[in-house]
Parts: C-alpha cells; sequence; structure tokens
C-alpha cells in the first residue's frame, strides 16, 4: 500500500530524511510530503515513530472531478464497504485548487454547460460524504452518522483541478499531539515543525545545546527526544485502530511497536540521566515560561537531563565553544513592533562576541535579519501555519572575522 506522511511546507526533504533512516521505501518526495510503499508492519512503525510528518494517510485513488456531479459519481463507485460499514462515524475533509479556481491546472475537457460547480470546499465535502454514504446505504441498509471531532474514519480528499486524490488519515489527532504540552502553554511552534527545526541544526548530543529563550521548552524536547531515538507517539492511540475491517489487525502491530519503542525510550533516558553525557540549558526571562517548562520537560520525562533556568538572552555571558544555540525569538505578533526590533539589535550585539558557536534561529518578522546585524550561512523557508519564516543559521566566529 501507498501511504502519504504529509509534511509542513519545506521540511519534505526532512520528512523523507527520517522515513530512510526507518528503513521504509521512499517512492516519491512531492512539496506536501513523502510517498512510502510499505507493509502493515511499516504503516505501525511510520505512525509511532514519525517525529517530522505531520499525518499518515492512505492513498486509495485519483478521481475525475470536473463538476460536483462528475465528483459524486466517481466517489460513489469506490468500493467503501471495504473500508466502511454503517456503524462508525465518519468525516470528510477537502483541500487543495478546486475546478476552475485561478490557481487549478487546465481541465483536460471543458465542462457541459449545465454542470453543477464545485463551489467551495465546504460543498466538495458535502458531495463527497453523501457518496460514501449513498453507497454504504445500499450495501448495509444504514448510513454512518458524522463526526466531526473524532471520526472512526476520515475521508482526506485533495483538489487539483478536475482531478482529485482521495485517501484516508490514520492517524485522527495529528501527529504533533505528543501527549507532553501541557493546556495552559504557548504554542507559538508545533512539536512536529520543532523536531523540524532540532533535525536541520545537526544536533547529535555531543555539543551543549542552548535555547536562551526556550518558552515552553518545546525545541530542547523535541532535540533530546530524537538524539535518544525515543518515539513522538510511543504513547497514544490512532484512529486507525477503530476500522471497522483493519483496526484489529493493525491494532495489534501497533501494540507490538508502541511496546518496543516505549522499551527502548525508557532505557535511554535512564541511561541519559545516568550518565549525564547530554549538555542541555534552556533560558527564559519570564519565570511563568520556565514554569510551564519545567513540567512539560517533566511530561515528556527528561527531568534531570534538560536544565531550565530564569536568564536574559540579552545579557548571557559567552557559552562554551562548541555550542549549538536554537531558538525561536519573540515575532512581532508577541510583542511590540519596536520592542522586537530593539531585542534583536540586543541579541545580535551579544552573540557577537561568541567563538565558536552554531546558532540557528527563527526569522519570523520582517526587520529580523536587519535588525539583528549578523550574517547568516544558510536559511531554510519554514511556514509556521499561516506565517512564513525561516530557520537562519549563523557561525558566530565568522560573524566575528567578518568585523560585522
Amino acid at each position: 500500500m501507498h501511504l502519504l506522511a504529509t509534511a509542513a511546507r519545506g521540511t519534505a526533504d526532512l520528512v523523507a530524511a527520517e522515513c530512510r533512516e526507518l528503513g521504509l521505501r521512499v517512492v516519491e518526495t512531492r512539496s506536501d510530503g513523502v510517498v512510502i510503499d510499505c507493509e502493515p508492519e511499516d504503516a505501525a512503525k511510520a505512525l509511532v515513530r514519525l517525529r517530522v510528518a505531520t499525518r499518515l494517510l492512505l492513498l486509495l485513488c485519483e478521481v475525475r472531478s470536473g463538476d460536483a456531479d462528475e465528483l459524486y459519481a466517481a466517489i460513489s463507485a469506490l468500493h467503501w464497504p471495504d473500508w466502511l460499514d454503517g456503524r462508525h462515524t465518519i468525516s470528510v475533509h477537502c483541500t487543495g485548487a478546486l475546478p476552475g479556481s485561478p490557481e487549478a491546472p487546465r481541465p483536460a475537457k471543458r465542462p457541459p454547460r449545465d454542470s453543477k460547480p464545485i463551489k467551495n470546499h465546504v460543498f466538495a465535502a458535502q458531495r463527497v460524504k453523501d457518496a460514501v454514504c449513498d453507497r454504504l446505504r445500499k450495501r448495509y441498509g444504514e448510513r454512518p452518522s458524522v463526526d466531526l471531532d473524532d471520526p472512526d474514519v476520515h475521508v482526506v480528499v485533495r483538489f487539483a483541478g478536475d482531478v482529485a486524490s482521495v485517501a484516508l488519515d490514520l492517524c485522527g489527532e495529528p501527529l504533533h499531539r505528543r501527549g507532553y504540552r501541557v493546556a495552559e502553554a504557548e504554542a507559538p511552534l508545533k512539536e512536529t515543525l520543532a523536531a523540524a527545526m532540532a533535525m536541520e541544526s545537526g544536533w547529535d548530543g555531543t555539543r551543549p545545546l542552548l535555547d536562551p529563550m526556550c518558552g515552553s521548552g518545546t525545541l530542547l524536547i523535541e532535540a533530546v527526544l530524537a538524539v535518544l531515538g525515543v518515539a513522538p507517539s510511543g504513547r497514544r492511540d490512532f484512529a486507525v485502530e477503530r476500522w471497522p475491517w483493519h483496526g484489529a489487525a493493525l491494532g495489534a502491530l501497533l501494540d507490538v511497536e508502541r511496546d518496543r519503542a516505549i522499551a527502548e525510550g525508557d532505557a535511554a533516558i535512564e541511561a541519559a540521566r545516568r550518565d549525564g553525557h547530554l549538555d542541555v540549558l534552556g533560558l527564559d526571562f519570564d519565570r511563568g515560561a520556565v514554569r510551564i517548562a519545567r513540567i512539560q520537560v517533566e511530561r515528556a520525562g527528561l527531568a534531570g537531563i534538560i536544565r531550565l533556568e530564569r536568564g536574559d538572552a540579552r545579557r548571557l555571558e559567552p557559552p562554551p565553544r562548541g555550542t549549538v544555540v536554537l531558538c525561536n525569538p519573540p515575532y512581532g505578533v508577541r510583542i511590540g513592533g519596536r520592542e522586537t526590533e530593539e531585542l534583536y539589535r540586543e541579541l545580535g550585539a551579544t552573540m557577537a562576541t561568541w567563538t565558536e558557536v552554531d546558532a540557528f534561529l527563527v526569522d519570523g518578522h520582517a526587520e529580523f535579519a536587519e535588525a539583528f546585524g549578523l550574517p547568516s550561512v544558510s536559511s531554510r523557508p519554514l511556514m509556521n501555519g499561516a506565517l512564513p519564516i525561516a530557520l537562519r543559521h549563523f557561525r558566530l566566529d565568522l560573524a566575528q572575522m567578518t568585523g560585522t
């Protein structure tokens, strides 16, 4: 079967790399994720162990979707009794470029004059839902109920003009829901995006790691979990376990994978706590942020491995040579505009005094680069939700040598 490990914009190559590291067969890397060809055992491994991917979708087929009637007919023709019955709940989500929209590819043929246009994604989802339910009613004599919050089977339809791909979501809750975030914590970065940034930094545990503006600690938690090889989803369940015909079999495979992952992760954490070989420090000026970060670090099982202290990033002494800095400074939406730019200037002035330090900083503000004032050696464009950002790499000894 072919699965799509979906990826936030700018991270598909990182998802492909982690798929290969897990021994999964990568068929194609696309802008929206990575297609893998796998057996059920591989699907269980991917669900439990992928840390940058956002969801895992089972790709069913592509259908013609030139207008509402064609979409309904194409969806009705699929053999939904292979996946659903009349007793389980469903939901439908549609996305992508609808036929006739400016961003859609040119259609292969002109729609008939009396065709019914697909007006929007909500209307498209309604037509798909009706087609699925009508097909199941013919087979079972009853229609499945719709549950928009926690369905047993979630149908995902992605449009590319008059062609749409149809998939089923194996996850339920998205993969960034690791289980350690506390309700009161701000979430400037999803855990999957934080994991991507940690992966991009290349930190491997042999050098000190510092986040001087750590907030709730997500970047440090994800970096340490990755280095220790702790599976991010070893303690959660998945919607696919509730599927009527396939859930029990895949659930049994998931139990095996989860048990293995938990045992491996607990052993790795205990060894790291006992040996003390990781040097990981998070600082934040806000006492409340430090308190929440400590709770989250404990919930992630990393108490005694990640140190958290109150500190001002603008007044720090130079860290040890070889330190990797991984940091998501506040954007203008989090503090005032002028105050933000002043923070960047002071942060840049402080870091300009550091030697042999690799800093990976999130640029989420139009004035960041100019205010920070130091040259970056590379930059990875990313999206934080709907907000374009970049992860910039600064070699701070290089900044000194260039006299910037």
